[in-house]
């Protein structure tokens, strides 16, 4: 057993594993680089640089560590079950000793955790996409389309140019033979028309598609291309959150409530078939009052 091998070096090789031999997931892999990544930062601070030092007791000390800054019981399950794969991963290989795997139970989640983004946090992300290149320009528009408007991924990327009244700020849906309205921000629009503009010119004769989501060959991007990239400027951002359309839809709803909007109305414009969630962000709405008030 190599007991000196340095600890960044393994984190590096079991992230190369998870994405080159395992093929996981994107979001997967850059949530437990993240996660380990903040994991060694730790292990810096405490002089622990190589894998001979590092056991069940560090691992204890850094979760108690975690515990004390209030994390939510996810994010807290998840950074330990990171740890606990590439520990075992070391195992895998020869680098620490077999029969020797983390037994640290998780937090109990005892109720539905929703994540969702305040204004500062917005305004971190807004600051991410300031250039006006074609691909900035798409990913902000994606952006505040979801946070202004509310709607979900398969909506944003089923959108074309005639699905945008732009005097009214609404767009038209069609969702089982259902017509469906949604509006977004002034803010919107005007990164919207900014966009059209850049993406005119990038494409030129070759821009006769409607579709108004494309990557640079004038395809259309797929769900999974939207969730990286939201991901990639929350990274950029440094927010402390996993954040994804879903928490830009929670931020949406939870922005709706504060501000007046009757919950039965918002359920009716998302088309939700259930109020429970709203009730959830209610009680959100309710807790960040009282935590301004006391402030």
């Amino acid at each position: 057993m190599t007991e000196k091998i340095n600890i960044e070096k393994a984190i590096k090789n079991f992230i190369y594993y998870l994405e080159f031999e395992e093929n996981k997931k994107n979001n997967t892999v850059i949530s437990i680089k993240k996660d380990l990544n903040q994991f060694l930062e730790y292990l810096n601070r405490k002089n622990i640089t190589t894998l001979d030092k590092l056991d069940e007791l560090v691992i204890k000390e850094y979760l108690v560590e975690l515990k004390a800054v209030d994390l939510s019981n996810s994010t807290y399950n998840r950074r330990l079950s990171s740890i606990k794969k590439f520990y075992k991963y070391l195992i895998n290989n020869n680098l620490k000793e077999k029969g020797k795997e983390i037994l640290i139970e998780g937090m109990k989640n005892n109720e539905k955790k929703i994540e969702y983004l305040n204004y500062n946090e917005i305004a971190l992300l807004r600051e991410t996409m300031k250039e006006e290149s074609f691909n900035i320009l798409r990913d902000r528009l994606m952006f505040e389309l979801l946070y202004s408007s509310g709607m979900t991924v398969a909506e944003l990327l089923s959108l074309g140019e005639l699905n945008f009244n732009l005097e009214k700020r609404e767009i038209y849906l069609l969702k089982n033979k259902t017509s469906k309205v949604l509006y977004f921000s002034q803010t919107c629009k005007e990164v919207y028309l900014k966009f059209l503009i850049a993406k005119k010119e990038k494409f030129k004769e070759r821009d006769s598609s409607n579709i108004i989501f494309v990557n640079n060959s004038n395809v259309r991007l797929t769900d999974r291309s939207v969730r990286r990239l939201i991901s990639k400027y929350s990274e950029k951002a440094n927010l402390q959150k996993e954040i994804s359309p879903y928490t830009l839809r929670h931020s949406f709803c939870i922005y709706m409530l504060k501000n007046g909007m009757p919950k039965e109305y918002l359920a009716k414009l998302l088309d939700l078939k259930s109020i429970g969630l709203l009730d959830i962000y209610e009680d959100l709405c309710k807790k960040e009052i009282l935590w301004q008030k006391n402030v």
